[in-house]
């Protein structure tokens, strides 16, 4: 079987309608299918683009269960990170990600749409989208990971501002039995998981695993901003310590599909930030997140399929952290969302040269609350509890104008509690095939983003402020070009414009100090390269290049934590007939300004995994060196070291990480 075909095979499972779809196909079909025609099978990240993989309007970009494994990626950050257009950067609290040069500092990724199998799964406080330990999954469920760039608000609502990615579970048949794995890496780190998958004789699928993570982190981190003997001479002692907890479960019979999971994540705080007390063991916060989904779909006719669904969704946040007001007070920072969201998608072919689709969603806000508070003297500073509703009507039509020629226009139409006004958003996308293996595409989409709880909880006191939602207007030309030899190669420009971008208001003694405000404009312009070479033995070698210039309006300079160049390269060799593979990582990205000045540097990452599964049935083990020159690189702090003299932060040197899986 050769590699290019399992590459395309991993962006084709789910589709609602067409001539070839992947459900009447069964895996070994898709196998042996040639590329031209695994192109026209249509793509589960489209489950509302509707199109197939050659005719998707987006640079799509995939990474699959075989990506993960081979360069041995441990969290969703990890495999993001080395994606086209990505980049990551962690505060030593939370990971945040940076879509074509565009990291805002007071964004817990509210700005990306997070979903795991086509659910949203973006909270309803700070709209965050979480990508490390936080992240529901763990990666040895993940069959493959999308990604589309651009605003996409047009089908999939207000948090795809700046991008979508989309989470596909593997299914029970792909572990086919019980799996065992246990992970030791540094810093006293690790990590155990058990699971059960199986495709039962009537056809049902299950699939259901847990897993626990723990680690002690850096015994001693070193904060130059706090060198003095009053704070420990700069040295957080045993404060980088993290665990998490994950159920996930999965069954699928004939048109249903119920799933559920859950996240517990408990992180100290080594930072200080917010003007905390530095050194404090009481210093920590702690994620947990819930959800359940039912979904069903079927054909109604050979022209007209319908897929509903609906979910309840859960979110806890408890935060401790101690100040110093004259003496030690702890202040206590709490926020709790409940939500239900539904959805009917109805997609009809009955039109000639036309694939149309229509789609209501509705979300009901059923508890927003926000609270913080000092404990004794008890003083609270924020009390905030919001309700409401969200409905959103969208449609879309892909008209064959040509044989070689698509135009596809999509409208959205949204109503949401914590805006007075309804949004309007249209997504536009002409693409041109004039070859079979070339295809040409022009782009236009627009998206909103509302403010979320935390936003408009610490503005709501002050009278002068009435916030509104953010606006993008994305524009992008897109070249692919395609061989049944495994050689792909893409290019494309883009220019966005972002308008009314919540900025946080730090101004000392100003009449709306630490509210948000609608003050930030920003332009990006920039180019992307992807070549990517699959050889039918298993190699692969992959290369991409990002350049974006990010603006900001207010001064015409350059937008912090921007960096303007990107470089990645991935390579994979097999070694010994097969018997192991080694996976080469290495992740170039440039300078980003901090906050309140200065410059983190640019860093050149390289990572190294050898993995093998051929050493006994059944048995599979990876090593990993992260970090392999142990340079401690510069990523920048987030919105808790924004508080703090020191907001550009020095990453851990080298890791390494054993990992045993046994599947019986």
């Amino acid at each position: 079987m050769g590699t290019m075909r399992r590459l395309t095979i991993s962006v084709v499972f789910l589709v609602l309608s067409g001539q070839v779809t992947a459900s009447d196909l069964s895996v070994d079909e898709l196998i042996d299918m040639p590329i031209e025609e695994l192109l026209q099978v249509e793509v589960i990240s489209a489950a509302r683009l509707g199109q197939k993989a050659s005719q998707s309007p987006s640079s799509l970009s995939v990474l699959t269960a075989k990506d993960i494994r081979t360069f041995g990626w441990r969290t969703l950050a990890d495999s993001l990170n080395g994606m086209r257009g990505l980049f990551t950067s962690n505060d030593r609290s939370y990971s945040y990600l940076g879509v074509r040069g565009f990291m805002h500092p007071n964004d817990y990724n509210s700005r990306v749409l997070f979903m795991i199998d086509g659910q949203r799964m973006n909270e309803n406080i700070y709209d965050g989208g979480y990508i490390a330990q936080e992240f529901m999954l763990d990666m040895a469920l993940v069959e493959r990971i999308e990604y589309i760039p651009g605003s996409g608000a047009s089908i999939y609502g207000a948090n795809a501002f700046s991008g979508l990615i989309n989470v596909v579970t593997k299914k029970g048949s792909a572990v086919n039995g019980a799996q065992l794995a246990g992970e030791v890496g540094s810093f006293d780190t690790y990590k155990v998981r058990a699971s059960y998958g199986k495709k039962l004789q009537n056809g049902t699928d299950i699939l259901v695993s847990a897993s626990h993570y723990d680690s002690a982190g850096v015994k001693n981190l070193y904060f130059s901003a706090f060198d003095n003997p009053a704070t420990n001479n700069g040295i957080a002692h045993n404060m980088d310590a993290e665990r998490a907890d994950r159920l996930f479960a999965r069954i699928e019979f004939e048109g249903f599909t119920l799933t559920g999971g859950y996240v517990d994540r408990f992180k100290r705080v080594p930072t200080a930030g917010f003007g905390g007390i530095f050194n404090d063991a009481s210093y920590y916060a702690r994620d947990q997140q819930f959800f359940g989904n039912l979904k069903y779909q079927t054909s109604l006719s050979d022209k007209t399929a319908l897929r509903v669904k609906g979910a309840y969704q859960g979110y806890e946040y408890n935060a401790e952290e101690p100040f110093d007001y004259n003496g030690r007070v702890i202040n206590k920072d709490l926020a709790s969302g409940r939500w239900w969201n539904g959805e009917v998608q109805l997609t009809n072919t009955t039109f000639e040269h036309h694939r149309l689709m229509l789609g209501v969603e509705h979300q009901y806000d059923q508890r927003q609350y926000a609270r913080n508070f000092d404990v004794d003297p008890f003083l609270v500073y924020n009390n905030t509890n919001f309700s409401g509703h969200r409905v959103e009507l969208y449609a879309q039509d892909d008209i064959q104008l040509l044989d070689d020629l698509i135009f596809s226009a999509g409208l959205r139409l949204d109503y949401h509690h914590m805006l007075r006004h309804l949004q309007l958003n249209p997504r536009l996308g002409l693409i041109w095939s004039p070859l079979d293996n070339t295809r040409f595409k022009l782009l236009y989409s627009s998206s909103f983003r509302a403010p979320n709880v935390w936003e408009q909880g610490y503005s709501i006191g002050t009278s002068t402020i009435s916030n509104h939602e953010e606006h993008i207007k994305s524009y992008e030309g897109i070249v692919e070009w395609d061989v049944a030899s495994g050689l792909k190669l893409m290019g494309n420009v883009f220019y966005n414009d972002m308008s009314q971008i919540l900025e946080r208001n730090n101004a000392a003694s100003s009449e709306v100090e630490g509210a948000f405000l609608n003050s930030g404009h920003y332009y990006a312009l920039g180019a992307e390269l992807e070549t990517e070479k699959r050889w039918s033995n298993g190699r692969l070698l992959k290369a991409s290049y990002t350049y974006s210039r990010l603006t900001n309006e207010i001064d015409g300079g350059w937008a912090n934590a921007s960096p303007q160049n990107l470089f990645k390269v991935h390579y994979a060799e097999p070694l010994f007939d097969n018997f192991a593979t080694v996976g080469v990582e290495n992740i170039y990205i440039g300078d980003r300004k901090a906050l309140q000045g200065g410059l983190a540097n640019a860093y050149n990452l390289v990572n190294l995994n050898l993995s093998s599964d051929h050493i006994s049935r059944g048995l599979d083990i990876s090593f990993g060196v992260y970090n392999l020159f142990d340079t401690h690189y510069q990523l920048l702090g987030g919105t808790g070291t924004a508080d703090i003299a020191q907001n550009i932060l020095p990453m851990n040197g080298r890791e390494l990480r054993l990992k045993i899986q046994i599947t019986y």
